[in-house]
């Protein structure tokens, strides 16, 4: 049996290892259009700020990619998936396969500004390639300007602000990270990043840049503001890259769309994982695009079993993340910004820690923590069981190691939020 994988990242990796797993003499290729192997993308942004070496990110040694006899071919930019003849397109040689995986991620989204594009100090932060032409590029005299306060963005601007003289960044909401904080706890975290010398221009966007030449010096903003501007990064956003897919005729909606369960597109002999693909969120129903290292792997791990002929399937997916800015550590999961009348939520503040739960009906389905991490896998376990909070003696917002399960308690207080 011949298995291909188009990229290398967590889905592609996962892919190949389940591969492994469940058959084990079969021909593995995995065509990255990098020059790296398998390596840790969110590790990008301690790479800019100098916590961890190049040699650090790599996923795995070389030597273990040899003995599980999976063949990495960098360099290798497919062009062309030929569904009919199977085999996929590399340049001028072809890599025939059996069962293929795409696993090709998502691209940085630039939104239209005049006079960005093609300027050699405008960069995106998606690879390890571009964190290094960022970190070659900025100095203690470099005024940078990060457009997005995603988490992309936000990871961007906290390694600039370790090198760079000022560190401005430009975000269309009137939030910091809006995709997983709500309004309260994003005035915390973005009080905490102003503390650590970052400037916000909410509620704004870049319309144009000011340049000499191939270089911006300065951006204009929506308002009329304008910026001085060594270093442009561009982090508004990704998309999922699904040309391949659309062009081999594979059915796409926004991202690609596969079976629920089994990662098998449209078309019975090739799968889909990660980023490039739509997931279905199991708290509301919902197609969206759940762009996480995690989500990624788990559904990598699902399509190379199941195109190994295993029967292994999702058994769902939400959003969670968890990272930190200049200590302070921040958890989220689930339905953040959930609305409607059937959801909840109770908020618990004590100085730096914020605690917010959100409920359907008499189900956590959602949080936001801020310096109250331990807790995070309780309400992780709660929401991925959908546990019945009637069945828990105590109070949810207490320390985890209180409660009890007990299905003759009912604790009316668990559901007495507020409506949101």
């Amino acid at each position: 049996m011949k298995y291909v994988i188009i990229g290398a990242s967590a889905a592609g990796l996962a892919a190949a290892e389940s591969i492994r797993k469940h058959d084990r003499n079969g021909e593995i290729t995995v065509l990255t259009d990098e020059v790296y192997l398998p390596y840790s993308r969110p590790s990008i942004s301690y790479y800019l700020k100098g916590k961890v070496k190049e040699g650090d990110m790599y996923l795995r040694r070389t030597h273990y990619y040899k003995e599980k006899k999976i063949d990495i071919v960098s360099s290798s930019k497919v062009t062309a998936i030929d569904a009919d003849k199977k085999n996929v397109k590399v340049g001028r040689k072809n890599y025939p396969y059996d069962k293929l995986c795409i696993c090709t991620g998502s691209k940085p989204f630039v939104p239209p500004m005049e006079n960005v594009a093609g300027k050699a100090n405008a960069y995106t932060f998606l690879t390890l390639d571009s964190a290094k032409q960022i970190k070659k590029a900025a100095d203690e005299k470099t005024r940078a300007v990060v457009i997005g306060a995603g988490l992309i963005g936000m990871k961007a601007a906290e390694g600039l602000s370790k090198i760079c003289k000022s560190v401005d960044v430009v975000e269309l909401a009137p939030r910091v990270l809006p995709s997983i904080l709500d309004a309260n706890s994003a005035k915390q975290v973005k009080r905490h990043l102003e503390n650590n010398a970052i400037k916000f221009h909410l509620e704004n966007t870049v319309v144009k840049a000011v340049s000499k030449g191939k270089q911006i010096t300065g951006v204009i903003l929506k308002d009329g503001k304008k910026l001085a501007c060594d270093l442009l990064v561009v982090a508004v956003g990704v998309r999922p890259e699904t040309l391949l897919a659309e062009k081999a005729g594979l059915e796409v909606n926004r991202g690609i769309v596969t079976d629920v369960g089994t990662m098998q597109t449209s078309n019975p002999d090739i799968y889909a994982a990660g980023d490039c693909c739509v997931s279905v969120d199991m708290l509301d129903g919902s197609n969206k695009i759940i762009a996480l290292w995690p989500n990624a792997v788990q559904q990598g791990t699902v399509a190379g079993a199941q195109m190994a002929g295993a029967d292994e399937v999702i058994d769902g997916t939400y959003s969670v993340n968890a990272i930190d800015f200049f200590g302070l550590r921040i958890c989220t999961c689930g339905l953040i910004n959930a609305s409607g009348e059937q959801y909840s939520d109770r908020i618990k503040k004590d100085g730096d820690v914020y605690k917010r739960l959100i409920f359907e009906g008499d189900r956590l389905v959602g949080y936001v923590l801020i310096n109250a991490s331990i807790n995070a896998g309780l309400y992780t376990n709660l929401i991925s069981n959908r546990v019945s909070l009637d069945t828990l003696e105590g109070d949810i917002m207490d320390d985890p190691s209180i409660f009890m399960f007990d299905r003759q308690t009912r604790i009316s207080k668990l559901r007495g939020g507020v409506h949101i």
